[in-house]
């Protein structure tokens, strides 16, 4: 099975989509604030979610979720805005606020405390981004004038997070995670 968590009215195809409300595209109901996803542990190939996690009021609960009804090895996509971005604050839905080493507490790494939650994940793909992560080609035309700073930002991340932030602020953040499971 394949997931869309908070898919809206964008349902992404070949996916089963979840949100809080009912709507066009919406298969599961679900309000992850105060719900579990109503699926069975170990039972989810794929996950994907586009601005999403920035809504919810526990990432921890979330994530351990996700984990949850993942299988070992399912592959986890999530955007978010990142935190230098208005599209951050400017939602007074969002409550949550990412940076590049937001999910990094997730993984078996040891050098951010990673034991607040049991969901584990490998991190594949993680990318600051100087446009919107859902953009086609004529969106990324659109922010042709960032490139060089999503070249910085791709080659040096902690670089552009500890001192160019304060000047060019990126966009989103883009994650391709691992579910581990052993």
């Amino acid at each position: 099975m394949k997931l869309d968590i908070g898919c809206g009215k964008n349902k992404k195809f070949g996916f089963a989509g979840l949100d809080r409300v009912k709507m066009d595209g919406v298969d599961i109901v679900c309000n992850l604030d105060n719900e579990r996803i109503p699926l069975g542990d170990n039972s989810v190939d794929e996950i994907f979610s586009m601005h999403f996690m920035e809504h919810v009021s526990d990432l921890l609960v979330v994530m351990t979720e996700v984990w949850r009804v993942c299988k070992n090895g399912a592959k986890i996509t999530i955007a978010v805005p990142y935190f230098t971005s208005v599209g951050a604050f400017r939602d007074p839905t969002h409550k949550q606020f990412f940076t590049y080493e937001t999910f990094d507490h997730f993984t078996n790494t040891k050098k951010l405390p990673s034991f607040y939650s049991e969901a584990k994940f490998r991190i594949v793909k993680k990318r600051i981004l100087f446009y919107p992560s859902n953009s086609n080609i004529y969106g990324k035309i659109r922010f042709l004038h960032m490139m060089p700073f999503q070249l910085i930002a791709d080659i040096f991340p902690y670089f552009y997070e500890h001192s160019l932030l304060k000047l060019f602020a990126a966009r989103d953040l883009y994650v391709e995670l691992e579910a581990i499971k052993k």
